[in-house]
């Protein structure tokens, strides 16, 4: 199943990734969203590309739907790969549990949206490869990504309109 998350902010693409990327930003929005642990396996940058892998594990109950599948683990690995030149990060999701039937990867591109603004849209695609159920599950997952994204999306603002506003 295909998706498309699209959300713009008041600031320029640099000062988006550079709130993004941060330690602090991450730590809010990730108490926000009630993960219950992430952990930085991992990150680089050559200046070129900038690398992250990080481990999540959401505090949410697994969704009845997954309980088949899915015992106790529902965390997943991250890894992210951000090409500056582009403004594009590629992002691939491993579950913890069930990797060989379940696919999950986008592009998380941010692009200017006029002065001082951008547009963060994030495309991608989910697949679960389990008869009878991986339709539902991924139409479920597709659903509660929407639901991240959108509280991601206010968190961002608000972060961006008190810590990157420019004081006069």
């Amino acid at each position: 199943m295909d998706f498309h998350f699209s959300h713009d902010f008041d600031i320029d693409v640099a000062g988006y990734w550079k709130a993004f990327l941060s330690d602090e930003f991450n730590e809010g929005l990730y108490k926000v969203l009630n993960i219950k642990k992430r952990e930085v396996v991992s990150k680089t940058d050559d200046g070129k590309i900038f690398r992250r892998v990080q481990r999540i594990d959401p505090s949410t109950p697994v969704p009845a739907i997954m309980a088949a599948i899915v015992k106790d683990n529902f965390g997943y690995t991250e890894t992210d790969t951000l090409d500056w030149a582009k403004n594009s990060m590629e992002v691939l999701i491993e579950p913890h549990m069930a990797k060989d039937r379940f696919t999950m990867r986008g592009t998380y591109a941010v692009k200017s949206a006029g002065e001082a603004r951008c547009r963060r849209d994030f495309s991608g695609i989910v697949k679960v490869s389990i008869p009878l159920l991986g339709g539902r599950i991924e139409k479920h997952t597709v659903e509660e990504m929407r639901k991240v994204y959108d509280q991601s999306a206010v968190f961002t603002r608000k972060w961006i309109a008190e810590k990157c506003a420019t004081k006069p």
